[in-house]
């Protein structure tokens, strides 16, 4: 009598004395397979690269040269989003065109409308309102405050930014990988550069540059002889702003004209002083 011997997960079978048959092999081997322990979510988390909070890849300054280009060639209108990446100098949506358009939209600059992307008004603003005025300032400071983690760098640090060191640091315990912080950080630190350059000339009156009349209170003032007409005239600008002008007519005065004068004009003035204190 033949026999037919089996090896199954270790062990050896007769396929006559012990009956199996191939679906009972089948369940065994099922069996065996279960008893594998299944792999934990986290396990399958670590075969994937470990990512950095959402950050701009681009600081402030590329994102408005970004929006101007887009501005330029497409003004307000929405485009495409392969329309857009093209104004930047890609020619399809992939990783970098991509990573670039959503700094865009970090920063306030882009937004969507039916799946199309168009500057925003901030961008629009700090496009075309004069440099000096309050509106592009106010657009300049909110788009540079926008990214989240700028902001939260911004409320825990104010204007008295740490080292790189220790801002690196900070971003890591946030869950930032080494790269991620590194253009974290620079792009934070050139963005607070490039926005204070681009308000520095701000003057607080939206961008009318006001004459101040010139200080002559501590200059001596020359005479303006006009020989022409014969006469002698002394005229100044007040601080402000206001016109006085002295005139002796019929020619050059003597120096005891002059002293007369000038003896004449004091009591006029300290008269006048005396006058207005009292109100």
């Amino acid at each position: 009598m033949k026999y037919v011997l089996i090896c199954l997960g270790g062990h050896w079978y007769n396929a006559k004395k012990d009956k199996l048959q191939k679906g009972d092999i089948m369940n065994e081997q099922n069996e065996q397979k279960s008893k594998k322990p299944a792999k934990t979510k986290k396990q399958k988390r670590g075969k994937y690269k470990s990512r950095s909070p959402r950050y701009p890849c681009i600081s402030l300054r590329e994102a408005i040269k970004n929006a101007k280009a887009l501005y330029n060639e497409n003004g307000r209108a929405f485009v495409a989003k392969e329309v857009a990446v093209k104004a930047w100098g890609y020619n399809r949506l992939h990783g970098r065109s991509l990573t670039v358009l959503a700094a865009m939209i970090q920063y306030g600059l882009i937004q969507y409308q039916g799946g199309n992307a168009g500057i925003t008004d901030d961008a629009f603003t700090i496009i075309e309102a004069p440099r000096n005025s309050s509106e592009r300032k106010t657009a300049l400071e909110k788009c540079a405050k926008l990214p989240t983690i700028f902001d939260e760098l911004h409320q825990s640090y104010a204007e008295n930014l740490p080292s790189d060191e220790a801002l690196e640091w900070t971003l890591k315990q946030r869950g930032f990988t080494e790269d991620g912080a590194q253009t974290t950080i620079e792009c934070f630190r050139d963005t607070n550069t490039f926005v204070k350059e681009e308000i520095k000339d701000y003057n607080g009156d939206n961008g009318v540059k006001k004459e101040k009349p010139e200080d002559l209170s501590s200059k001596p003032q020359k005479p303006l002889y006009k020989p022409s007409e014969g006469d002698f005239v002394l005229s100044f600008t007040l601080f402000s702003g206001k016109n006085a002008t002295l005139t002796i007519s019929n020619g050059e005065p003597t120096l005891e004209e002059i002293s007369f004068a000038k003896e004449l004009l004091n009591s006029h003035l300290n008269t006048y002083e005396k006058k207005l204190s009292k109100k």
